[in-house]
């Protein structure tokens, strides 16, 4: 069925845009000031809310290329559903790519507001040239009600482990519920002793500032030189100190040695949800790393939060010994984090053909090498 749209001259990117579902009549409305506090309240609110739904990510993005734009659809002064959508032209006209990192965030995948949210992106698509809408729902693969969902609605699915622009496919979480004392006896004795161990040889610092951030940055290109691997550009955490440190979203968490940073790593909140963004070490110092980690954590329950997000497992599924980032998957795995497997990656199609030439270059990336 075909909703009605606004004339495209009066679409303006970057706006907050309310669809009002009663039955099957489908209006259009646009609100010139975008309310980032009902945006962030529906959105924390739902199952699988996530920090890259939120309102600030959307402005992060936006100082390193996207733009964004802000779907809600309600009934009434409800919500029901939103979609934080990026857009992207890429080179030489080709057209642009639309992207809802771990979204869309709905609250019944059996209602109408996915099909709603559909239409809105279609308009979307047509005023930004839109080659296709990639969405990665924050339900497991579990959920058969939302995967059968989003297969009715026309997107196909991608069947691929990882993403060379897109979030993690597998991730490793840890519940927060039993709190700071029962997490740590929860560890291994090794593991206990590698925290406190750590803890004799550095003092940690953790804040939101220039000074941190730098520290943290400096100790981030030791890593990659180390380990041979790509990292962003010091642009990418200036942006997001500064849209998410106003709102106590960020830490920054720094271990020094004799006044030297040795080891760093940065946290966001959002919602119910801490995260680990990233990590660095320099290993000079034995197990701070585990030091670091464990300071996330419980500023993560200090918070109130529910649930860390130790992002990615750097494994495919189930992790093999073999797997490049096994390590980095036995760390998480020590501090009792369990893996969640996410529905993955899905593709609503515009143009069949230019969408064909990008699939095909997407997955000549080699693995851990970033597009975006």
């Amino acid at each position: 069925m075909q909703h009605p749209f606004c004339d495209r001259s009066e679409w303006r990117a970057g706006e907050l845009i309310i669809w009002v579902v009663r039955t099957l009549d489908v209006r259009l409305h646009l609100v010139t000031d975008v309310d980032r506090k009902a945006w962030n309240t529906f959105v924390s609110s739902q199952p699988g809310s996530n920090l890259f739904q939120s309102y600030e990510w959307g402005q992060v993005r936006k100082a390193l290329g996207w733009e964004p734009s802000y779907l809600a659809v309600a009934d009434g002064a409800e919500w029901l559903g939103a979609a934080l959508v990026l857009s992207r032209p890429l080179p030489g006209g080709f057209g642009s790519l639309l992207y809802s990192p771990r979204g869309p965030i709905l609250s019944d995948y059996e209602g109408n507001q996915l099909e709603a949210l559909i239409s809105a992106v279609q308009q979307l698509a047509r005023h930004v040239g839109g080659i296709f809408w990639r969405v990665e729902p924050p339900i497991v693969a579990e959920r058969t009600d939302g995967c059968e969902q989003i297969a009715r609605a026309g997107f196909v699915q991608i069947p691929q482990e990882w993403s060379p622009w897109n979030r993690p496919k597998y991730e490793m979480h840890l519940d927060l519920g039993p709190g700071e004392n029962a997490l740590f006896q929860a560890l291994g004795k090794k593991d206990r002793w590698s925290v406190r161990s750590a803890l004799k040889n550095v003092h940690i610092h953790s804040g939101a500032s220039g000074e941190d951030l730098e520290a943290f940055y400096q100790l981030l290109r030791h890593t990659a030189m180390k380990k041979r691997i790509l990292i962003r550009d010091v642009t990418y955490y200036r942006q997001c100190l500064e849209e998410l440190a106003p709102f106590g979203m960020i830490r920054i968490f720094v271990a020094r040695h004799e006044g030297r940073p040795v080891a760093a790593g940065i946290s966001t909140r959002f919602g119910q949800t801490a995260m680990l963004l990233h990590m660095s070490n320099d290993y000079s110092v034995a197990n701070a790393g585990w030091a670091i980690q464990w300071e996330m954590i419980k500023w993560a329950i200090a918070e109130g939060c529910s649930v860390y997000d130790f992002a990615g497992t750097g494994t495919s599924y189930p992790p093999k010994e073999t797997d490049k980032g096994y390590g980095v998957y036995q760390f998480k795995l020590s501090f009792g984090a369990k893996i969640v497997v996410w529905y993955g990656y899905a593709d609503y199609v515009y143009r069949p053909g230019a969408y064909k030439i990008f699939r095909a270059f997407e997955q000549c990336v080699p693995y851990g090498e970033q597009m975006f």
